[in-house]
Parts: structure tokens; sequence; C-alpha cells
């Protein structure tokens, strides 16, 4: 239970409790934070086509150019929803140009293959080119969709940064202290998994006066061990009286 006269609450720790290391575990943060890496990059990747979209409905509205193409085909992808396709050819700047574009349903049933429709281009680049002119509703409903993903992404983020940060801040400005426990329990997380509850007490090194804290750990090799009792020193890493950690 106790490691060279010390109990340690994550394991981990145990390199920079000794002095051995000089860089302090981001411990379940990271794991955390790597998984929410996947989410950022979708989100970005959702952000960048959203302004790309709102680029190409800007310069489609402002300076282009109408001809006659064709169909040439038809298409519907299904993942988590249908998504029609039409995909159709015509001449600019005296060269076949063909596009394949996501359109409404009802503009995918009302053509069929070989028909004739308007095409708007763009001036600068007629590569960029739409057969549905206009479509704000939906591109306001893709920029809503951007922004809450990413919204939700921030919020849980957020705080696995910060602490992920604020430990690499106290590995470096942070002096270690001892403390000891002031009581020890544990309970199961909704996995089932064991959970070690301590709080902890030390003097502070800059006011003198006894500062107590709280924190828990993911401990399955303590389930049915005996937990460490009152008085047995631990190491707390401290920066100043409201930002420290129990090591």
């Amino acid at each position: 239970m106790q490691n060279h006269g010390f109990f340690l609450l994550d394991p981990d720790n145990e390199p920079f409790a000794l002095g051995t290391s000089h860089r302090l575990p981001v411990g379940g943060q990271g794991c955390l934070l790597l998984f929410f890496s996947i989410f950022v990059l979708a989100g970005l990747f959702i952000a960048g086509a959203v302004v790309r979209e709102w680029a190409h409905f800007a310069v489609l509205s402002t300076s282009y150019v109408e001809t006659q193409g064709e169909v040439l085909g038809r298409e519907i992808e299904s993942d988590d929803g249908d998504t029609y396709y039409v995909t159709y050819g015509f001449v600019a700047d005296d060269k076949r140009r063909t596009v394949k574009e996501s359109v409404g349903k009802a503009t995918y049933h009302s053509v069929s293959v070989g028909q004739s429709l308007t095409v708007r281009y763009a001036r600068r680049d007629p590569d960029i080119a739409t057969i549905e002119p206009g479509r704000l509703g939906e591109l306001l409903a893709i920029t809503g969709f951007c922004l809450v993903w990413n919204g939700i992404v921030f919020l849980f983020a957020r705080p696995l940064v910060r602490e992920i940060l604020r430990r690499r801040r106290l590995s470096r400005e942070g002096q270690r202290i001892a403390g000891e426990v002031i009581s020890c329990s544990g309970h199961r997380d909704s996995d089932g998994d064991f959970v070690l509850d301590l709080r902890f007490g030390f003097r502070s090194p800059q006011t003198g006066v006894w500062v107590e804290g709280k924190d828990s750990q993911l401990r399955k090799d303590l389930e049915g061990e005996p937990l460490p009792s009152s008085g047995t020193p631990v190491h707390v890493l401290y920066l100043d009286d409201e930002d420290y950690l129990v090591l």
C-alpha cells in the first residue's frame, strides 16, 4: 500500500514523487483528450466544409454566369440518411465541365438523365457550379450543426486541456511537500470499478495554515485490501493554497 514510506494516490506518479522524473503524468486526461481529438478533427473538417460552402454561395450569388447543361447521372447515398446527388455536364470557357452536386430530394426527383437544365457557375472559377442557387436554408442548417458539434466538443475538451496544462505548470513550478491522509474510503463507479476517495491535509509553506483537500483515483489493485489510515504520509505537489495536487 505504501511506497518508500508514503502513500501514492496514483502509482503512475511514483517516478515524479521520487525525483527520478521531472514530468508529471497526464493521467486519464491524456487518454480522454486523445479520444476527443477524433471529434476535434471531425469538427475542423466540418467547419472547413461550411466555410467553403459559404464562399461558394457568396460567389454564385454575386458573380456568376448561367448556361445550359445536361443531366449525366443521379445517385442516392444512404448512410445515416439519404443524400441525393445529381451529376451534370456543361461547357464553360470552351471546356467541358462535369460536376456532382448534392441536391434536395425534390430537385433529384424532378430531373432525369439526358435532361437539359440551367447551370449557374462562378465567373472566376467555372468548376464552382450549382443547379440549385439560393439554397440558404440548407446552408444555415449545416452551419447550425457545425456550431453545435464544435460547441459540444469544446465544452468537453476544455476542462481536459486545462487540467493537462495545470499539471504541467505544477510539475514545472510546484514544490513537493509532505502531507498526510485524513480519511480514505472506496466506492464503485458506474462500470463497477473500485475508486479510492482520499481526504488529505498539509501545512501551507506560504501561509502556515492547515489546508485540506480531496481527490479520487481508480485503484482496482486496492479492492479488498487495507486502505491507508489517518496520518499516513502523502506527497503533495504545491503551487499555492488554491492550486495543489496529491501525488
